[in-house]
């Protein structure tokens, strides 16, 4: 998994997004953030390619991701690639910062400022502050998009640059307080109390790595910690003989999804019951529209395009539950031949040629990143689903597994 300095996996961390025209000051600008010369610094147009990511402690708020890009102005055919996945950093963030050379202000700048404040929190920064001073009017023009003051900084002097960092940890702990005020967005929220007792349902197959547990598996784990409540892990084929040593059945259970079915036939009717993939998708992106997606697999008509996709690139396995599984059980569910397209890491730019498309839980991405990718399916008129739902749905038990999230109405009227 990916982790940063402090042990924080970057898709828990906020993504701070660094982006503007070519030489304005970016990668000059994330290394006086981080403290580090990380990010290559020229004058050659077009020196940052792809996303260069560095995870950092923003003090008082805590972990956070910047993310260097290439220039909004890059030209040429791999110009124009490089723009996409700025753009899609851009769309994906929790904060973008837009800099600006003042020197070189034009209606190219004030129409990529204007794009990127229409979909993400914008700061504008005004970069190289030691060679020219903004004027007053050019700086309320700037606030007038974003709806911020805007921060004037020079790398090269460290003008601005702790007054920077201080404005970046107040905006992400509003948002922060924001979020708890509506509930918070914790993975197993509003699921367990205190002095309760959560059952993890683990199989040990090729894809589990060697030594250690899987970070669906380690965040559920802390979280029952967290909550002062207590949790026991168990293989499938165990869980027989450790539901006969209990006492007491749990009080929620939560299993791998590729042995849900196993999982509710042995579990007692009372015991909630969901999957870890369900989890994430609750957390990351919304479930009411997963399960709503998921019915789309008893109507496409045969030789439809399906899209199983996943947010990060793993070695493929003989029994890859992407590649292998879900496709076996989608051919044995809905008895017919469908065109199926597998994707790992990045999201196809186009969507409007599949019929549906079935998602991983996100665990390595963060909710902003999903909830944009939900958006282009949106915008495409494509329904998206999750692995979990779906896996759940196809084995006859999708209603057990919503029942502790009251979304059974809305699975049977679908």
């Amino acid at each position: 998994m990916s982790r940063g300095p402090q042990g924080t996996p970057r898709a828990m961390r906020p993504h701070i997004v660094l982006a503007g025209k070519c030489n304005a000051g970016k990668s000059a600008l994330m290394n006086a953030l981080v403290g580090q010369d990380l990010a290559i610094v020229s004058p050659t147009r077009g020196t940052t390619t792809d996303p260069v990511l560095r995870s950092s402690e923003l003090l008082p708020f805590g972990p956070v991701v910047y993310v260097d890009t290439a220039g909004l102005d890059d030209r040429g055919a791999l110009g124009s690639a490089r723009n996409k996945k700025t753009r899609t950093a851009v769309a994906g963030s929790d904060l973008t910062l837009y800099t600006i050379h003042p020197d070189r202000w034009d209606t190219e700048d004030l129409d990529h400022l204007v794009s990127c404040a229409s979909q993400r929190t914008t700061l504008a920064v005004v970069t190289h502050s030691d060679t020219t001073r903004p004027g007053q009017e050019f700086l309320r023009e700037l606030q007038r998009i974003t709806g911020r003051p805007p921060a004037v900084v020079s790398s090269a002097s460290g003008e601005g640059v702790w007054e920077l960092r201080d404005e970046l940890a107040r905006i992400l702990e509003s948002a922060r307080q924001k979020e708890e005020k509506r509930g918070g967005r914790q993975l197993l929220e509003g699921l367990i109390g205190p002095a309760r007792l959560v059952l993890l349902i683990v199989p040990i197959d090729l894809e589990a790595p060697a030594g250690r547990l899987i970070l669906p598996q380690v965040q559920t784990i802390r979280e029952v910690l967290d909550g002062n409540a207590a949790t026991l892990v168990v293989k499938d084929q165990e869980l027989p003989w450790v539901l006969d040593q209990l006492k007491h059945p749990p009080d929620l259970a939560i299993t791998d999804s590729q042995v849900v079915d196993r999982a509710a036939a042995l579990l007692p009717p009372e015991v909630p019951l969901t999957t870890f993939s369900i989890l994430f998708s609750r957390l990351k992106g919304d479930l009411p529209a997963f399960v709503e997606s998921v019915y789309l697999l008893d109507r496409l008509p045969a030789g439809s395009r399906i899209l199983i996709t996943e947010s990060c690139s793993h070695q493929v396995q003989c029994d890859d539950i992407g590649r292998v599984k879900l496709p076996k059980w989608i051919r044995a569910y809905t008895g017919k031949e469908h065109h199926l397209e597998v994707t790992g890491g990045t999201f196809p730019e186009e969507l409007d040629c599949y019929d549906l498309i079935i998602h991983c839980g996100g665990c390595m991405i963060t909710r902003p990143q999903m909830l944009a990718r939900l958006e282009d399916a949106r915008l495409a008129g494509v329904g998206v689903t999750n692995y979990g739902v779906a896996i759940s749905h196809m084995q006859g038990v999708l209603e057990r597994v919503l029942e502790p999230f009251n979304l059974n109405g809305a699975a049977r009227s679908a």
